[in-house]
């Protein structure tokens, strides 16, 4: 039924919650798991600002995202299914959708953040975008309402 999985993930522990059911559905189907990350500019929020961006910058952050998708993969190494993984950088939701598009991915599976209210009009929703924009079937993880988010200097999710 599915040939190939997609699932982007952000590092955060809400993307990350994705992986559970794209793990299962790839194993239940014999498909490949294309764990992707997508990393930005900084400063892409703020066009003006992001004249003179760094490459050096957004490097950094391929690297730490490539170190971060190498450590998911070891740690599903024993679930018996094939992952391959990739690094992007651009607009998180175009960036997915075009990757989506080039490797012709069966189903788009992602976490949301959950956001709601201000929060989710001035952040935007990426899984919303990306759901609404493609063709292809999108299975969204919502975040458990009994968790919170990490924040700086937390060092696990605690119970809200």
């Amino acid at each position: 039924m599915y040939g190939k999985i997609l699932t982007p993930l952000d590092g955060s522990s809400f993307s990350e919650s994705a992986l559970s059911h794209a793990v299962e559905i790839a194993r239940s189907t014999g498909a490949e798991l294309l764990l992707l990350r997508v990393v930005q500019d900084p400063l892409a929020a703020v066009p003006e600002a992001a004249v003179g961006a760094k490459p050096r910058a957004i490097y950094k952050r391929a690297i730490s995202a490539y170190r971060y998708l190498q450590g998911l993969t070891a740690r599903l190494g024993g679930e018996g299914i094939k992952i391959r993984t990739k690094v992007l950088e651009g607009d998180p939701a175009a960036t997915i959708l075009c990757y989506a598009h080039r490797e012709n991915v069966d189903v788009i599976v992602m976490g949301t953040h959950g956001r709601s209210g201000l929060s989710r009009m001035f952040w935007g929703s990426v899984a919303e975008k990306v759901a609404l924009t493609t063709k292809r079937p999108v299975v969204l993880v919502k975040p458990d309402k009994g968790f919170r988010q990490i924040r700086k200097g937390e060092s696990k999710i605690e119970a809200a």
